[in-house]
């Protein structure tokens, strides 16, 4: 049964109850509600800007030119229809949230993109010349960067983690907002990049020579060969000797390198995420977290065709989204959940699948649609979300928010939430003065 939100009968009864004995309960207030319950989050970004008619908000009731050319499948959940190149996903409904009244002004997508992994606005909104949005030094962080500074792991496992490369726009014009900004080097997710279709996965193993005591002896020689230089290099060493941390705390670790041993994963298991680079991406995107990684954020890879690179479809839409993106999304994302699911870890683990905005209500003349940052679909799954159900709704075109607009500061502040970093923290910049790390709002709505 679709469910809409607010309490449900059986939190109606339970209240019902606890009235009748006069106890003087009351439910959990929406601020506190499902705080921390977030373990691990998986990103999954999809770069350039999916469609939000072909996949979580089709309108088959619409013009032609805005319900383009797929139907609506029905799903899991009754009431709740998606596109249908998504029938993996289909089946899978009533583990996910879908929302689909995200909203926010920019058309631009670096700064959009900066916006929606921030929570704020980026200063060069709008821009007319996209080449100058730019990441900077005093940049607001990226919430996995955010997590990393409020919500460390252990020594040895990096808090945040990133693949497949670092987005650009038109593969050229990097994205703000995929690091530690403000926060400095030290609080940058660890990068895990792609050769060409391949995942290149980092050198993290000790040689066979070097035991952990070769190691920590390496590390004090370091340290007192360093010494000397930090009075030098003032500020530029710390940020160094941080590197140097981490660095040495991921080969001393136990743990962590072994994330990257895909060959251990049955070979049924890795088909089944499918052999591309999306979704081999989210199988060790899964492995990360299992590791004790706090976030790890998979990125949509530039791939090209160069009249549609990512998924930014301003041309053919339909004909990339159903021959190269909707179907590897569905596999890998079906089997990310699945998989997390009977491993016991869906319950504790945040997934996101979102992009920078959403695209046109209407077909432009090259079968494309274009950027369109007033509505878009997304959808959660996981810790603390209110799986089987949809958020807010678009009107009858999918141009705008009808009811329940989520701005992208208030996902934000409810992913930290959930991941037990509370929104209202306060972070120094690089001036030392606090700066709130969301100043968005906990979407209550979401929360189970």
């Amino acid at each position: 049964m679709l469910r809409v939100h607010g309490p449900s009968r059986r939190t109606f009864l339970e209240l019902a109850t606890v009235g009748a004995l006069g106890l003087g309960l009351t439910a959990a207030p929406p601020a506190t509600r499902g705080f921390g319950v977030a373990k691990r989050c998986i990103l999954l970004f999809l770069t350039g800007g999916p469609p939000q008619h072909e996949t979580w908000d089709p309108k088959p009731d619409a013009p032609a030119e805005v319900r383009g050319e797929f139907k609506p499948i029905d799903t899991a959940v009754p009431g709740l229809r998606i596109g249908e190149h998504f029938p993996r996903l289909a089946k899978l409904a009533d583990r996910l949230c879908v929302v689909r009244s995200v909203t926010h002004a920019d058309t631009v997508h670096t700064s959009a993109g900066y916006t929606m992994l921030t929570g704020v606005r980026h200063p060069l909104a709008n821009t007319p010349s996209a080449t100058d949005v730019k990441p900077r030094p005093d940049d607001h962080p990226h919430f996995g960067s955010l997590v990393a500074r409020l919500r460390p792991n252990r020594p040895g496992v990096p808090t945040f983690a990133a693949l497949p490369e670092a987005i650009k726009d038109a593969n050229v014009n990097p994205f703000p907002g995929l690091d530690g900004g403000f926060l400095g080097p030290g609080f940058a997710p660890f990068r895990i990049d792609a050769d060409g279709a391949d995942l290149r996965l980092p050198d993290v193993f000790l040689p066979p020579d070097v035991t952990g005591d070769r190691l920590a002896d390496r590390r004090t020689l370091l340290g007192q060969l360093d010494a000397g230089l930090r009075a030098l290099d003032g500020p530029a060493h710390g940020e160094r000797d941080g590197w140097y941390g981490r660095a040495f705390d991921v080969l001393g670790s136990a743990a962590f390198p072994q994330a990257f041993r895909l060959d251990r994963e049955p070979a049924k298991l890795r088909e089944a995420y499918g052999r591309n680079l999306f979704g081999q991406g989210c199988l060790l995107a899964r492995r990360l977290v299992e590791a004790g990684v706090g976030v790890a954020a998979v990125y949509w890879h530039y791939e090209g065709p160069d009249d549609s690179p990512v998924w930014d479809t301003h041309w053919n839409n339909f004909r990339h989204l159903r021959e190269r993106l909707m179907p590897p999304t569905d596999q890998a994302v079906a089997a990310l959940v699945t998989d997390l699911e009977e491993r016991g870890l869906l319950a504790e683990t945040l997934v996101v699948v979102m992009g920078e905005f959403g695209r046109t209500p209407k077909v432009n003349k090259e079968g494309g649609r274009d950027h369109w940052p007033a509505v878009q679909s997304i959808a959660l799954a996981g810790a603390g979300v209110r799986a089987g159900t949809i958020h807010g709704s678009s009107d009858a075109h999918g141009a705008f928010p009808r009811d329940n607009p989520v701005s992208p500061a208030d996902l934000i502040a409810t992913f930290l939430h959930l991941l037990g970093v509370p929104p209202t923290s306060t972070v120094a910049d690089r001036a030392g003065q606090p700066v709130v790390a969301c100043a968005g709002s906990v979407v209550s709505g979401l929360l189970t």
